[in-house]
């Protein structure tokens, strides 16, 4: 997304600029907030002392915290706001006793709009809802970050984290790399996937009567699983947790709707592979650079089409067609292709994201998405951390896979027109121990 801009400014990515194209024309963009919600032992901190903290780590380990957007279109930059104030950035909710936390944390990132005069984050302090501890809640515009951005900007707030400065963040997505000889070819490959994802996915849930009276706009549930069972399958099989994690899915997807499309044996191989009967292909996120290298600025990710094989009755064979999508080959030449399309100029990408959006987001929401993401504890008193999922237009459900160190929690956020998510997340523990005893005996 290279182009003229002035000292101090860091253009968009092609990921940038394609969360802003989906939100176009939205009186509200609640839809793409997320978060990360981190439970801590005690009282609250003091509201001076958050502050003061916030601007200490911005100036001294996370300065893209302080960058906001500029411009609109193919002119839009990110750049430092020059009146950053971190009391505008730190919140506290009160939330009434006996609350779910996970439900209130998803309610209190759509509370209050981040303006586009400000960088698009905040840090929530949530309290009230018990005698013995509070929720620190790190909310952000997916436009401004991507998961990985997130979570680095909550170990540099919370932690020893520092992150690079956000031109040296970005500045390899336009450098040459091996392999990428033929950038248009990567391109319209990165561009067929694109297309395939946007294609209507088999019917996966039971439609709900939405907007009942009451009913929250989006349902969050959280599924805290213990790792050890994950571990004992991973050294079985020689597959990472985020792969498991991608299976567990599916095998709760086939569990919750066991009666939706023809079995695997039914539907031939080929149609299996696009996802045909009762296999979905959701989008899979793969990111462009590593840990130690993301800013915290910006989406530095691409999409991995990626089959679910919820027609299949065995849970290990599950197992090994998502671990065969999913291969290191796999995901690098994902990341080529993803990258040939971060090299696109924005006045290129602006109206080929205008043409292809619509797709994303027109006809019936009915996309269900699952992103993998690993973080380590930033804080050692941390009793959960768990992801608050975005949930775009178009969009029905979302699953993060979040891997920390003691536990692989699943959040999923869900349209109100999806009835009964809470059922489907409550089958990934019984699908735990079907993958666990057929990858172990």
């Amino acid at each position: 997304m290279n182009g003229e801009i002035a000292a101090g400014q860091v253009p968009l990515t092609f990921g940038d600029h394609y969360v802003l194209r989906l939100t176009a024309g939205v009186a509200d963009d609640f839809r793409m907030h997320f978060g990360l919600g981190l439970r801590m032992p005690g009282s609250p901190p003091p509201a001076a002392d958050l502050r003061e903290l916030v601007a200490k780590k911005v100036a001294a380990q996370a300065s893209a915290l302080a960058y906001r957007l500029v411009g609109a279109g193919r002119r839009a930059r990110w750049e430092p706001d020059p009146g950053f104030d971190p009391a505008y950035h730190v919140e506290y909710h009160r939330v009434p006793r006996g609350s779910d936390v996970h439900q209130a944390a998803e309610a209190a990132i759509r509370v209050r709009a981040l303006s586009r005069e400000r960088p698009l984050w905040s840090l929530m302090v949530l309290h009230g809802y018990a005698d013995d501890e509070h929720m620190l809640c790190y909310r952000a515009h997916h436009a401004f970050q991507d998961g990985m951005g997130a979570i680095n900007a909550v170990r540099a707030l919370l932690g020893d984290q520092t992150l690079p400065s956000p031109e040296a963040g970005v500045a390899h997505l336009g450098s040459g790399e091996a392999g990428s000889a033929r950038p248009g070819a990567g391109m319209r490959q990165a561009l067929a996937d694109l297309l395939r994802l946007a294609g209507p996915p088999p019917r996966w849930f039971t439609p709900g009567a939405p907007g009942s009276a009451g009913a929250p706009a989006r349902q969050l549930h959280v599924a805290a699983l213990d790792i050890a069972s994950f571990h004992d399958i991973a050294r079985a099989t020689g597959t990472s947790i985020a792969q498991i994690g991608v299976t567990l899915v599916a095998g709760a997807l086939r569990s919750w709707r066991p009666a939706a499309g023809p079995r695997g044996s039914q539907v031939g191989m080929a149609k299996a592979a696009r996802g045909g009967g009762r296999d979905m292909t959701v989008a899979l996120p793969v990111s462009l650079t590593g840990a130690g290298r993301h800013a915290g600025l910006g989406n530095h990710t691409g999409l991995i089409p990626v089959t679910l094989p919820c027609g299949e009755p065995d849970a290990f064979a599950r197992l090994q067609r998502v671990a065969a999508q999913t291969t290191l080959r796999r995901l690098g030449e994902a990341r080529r292709r993803a990258k040939a399309l971060y090299r696109v100029p924005a006045g290129l990408a602006v109206p080929l994201l205008r043409l292809l959006s619509p797709l994303a987001t027109v006809g019936e929401c009915r996309q269900l998405n699952v992103s993998a993401v690993r973080m380590t504890r930033a804080d050692p008193g941390m009793s959960e951390i768990f992801a608050i999922p975005p949930l775009a237009p178009g969009v029905a459900g979302m699953i993060v896979i979040l891997h920390a160190d003691d536990a692989v929690s699943f959040s999923g956020v869900f349209d109100a027109r999806v009835s009964r998510p809470e059922e489907l997340m409550g089958l990934l523990r019984p699908a735990l121990r079907e993958l666990h005893a057929a990858a172990t005996r």
